[in-house]
């Protein structure tokens, strides 16, 4: 196995969107961004331009894991749709009030440590809660952490990869995505507590998220 680091940044929003596939009469959010979202973070903070993310981001692995957060709220937004002819219309959103993240970026320990590195001297753009009007509150370096092999995680992981028989208390939503790590399409969204799965998959050692290779999912930047 090669040796892994993963570097952890805590982040901030006042408010979140981040646009759940396939859903179109409504516009519903991930309670966790996921990993081509993480990694559209880290690009922001870095200063990688859209069209050099998939080049520069492929090899490393990504993830995030909901900290806590104040609540989901739903508002009504008015869109104008301009083919095949003009039409205006009013479609509920829901947004993540507050919420609080631990993201990750893993690879090579060099490589993660000038990722930090980069991160400490200065960033090059703040990024934002999925669309460009929900700002960010603060954000601080975790450190680096190890990264295992494990069947437990924290975060997100396909449906069918999860053991049968939730551990008490836990709190998840199902949620559709785009990706090809398995024929079922819902995704668990961990909002509290952890899951079992049939499966060891790479993950932080301590905060135990699961990160995942952007090439699994539908990228766009």
């Amino acid at each position: 196995m090669i040796s892994l680091k993963a570097l952890i940044v805590e982040i901030s929003f006042f408010e979140a969107f981040f646009k759940v596939h396939y859903t179109k009469g409504f516009r519903l959010t991930y309670p966790i961004p996921l990993p081509t979202s993480t990694a559209g973070i880290f690009g922001a903070f870095l200063g990688i331009e859209r069209e050099k993310m998939k080049e520069i981001m492929g090899k490393f692995l990504f993830g995030s894991k909901l900290k806590k957060y104040e609540s989901i709220i739903s508002e009504s937004v008015t869109f104008l749709q301009y083919k095949p002819k003009v039409e205006r219309g009013v479609i509920p959103l829901s947004l993540i009030n507050n919420p609080t993240y631990l993201i990750a970026i893993v690879g090579k320990e060099k490589e993660i440590r000038e990722i930090e590195n980069k991160l400490k001297e200065s960033i090059k753009f703040l990024p934002y809660g999925g669309q460009n009007d929900f700002f960010i509150k603060d954000w601080r370096i975790i450190g680096i952490e190890e990264v295992e092999e494990s069947d437990e995680i924290t975060n997100y992981a396909p449906q069918d990869w999860v053991k049968p028989g939730l551990e008490s208390g836990i709190e998840l939503q199902i949620l559709p995505v785009m990706h090809k790590l398995s024929e079922n399409p819902n995704f668990y969204f961990i909002i509290n507590g952890k899951i079992k799965l049939k499966r060891k998959i790479y993950c932080t050692k301590n905060e135990k998220i699961g990160v995942y290779e952007l090439n699994n999912f539908n990228i766009e930047y």
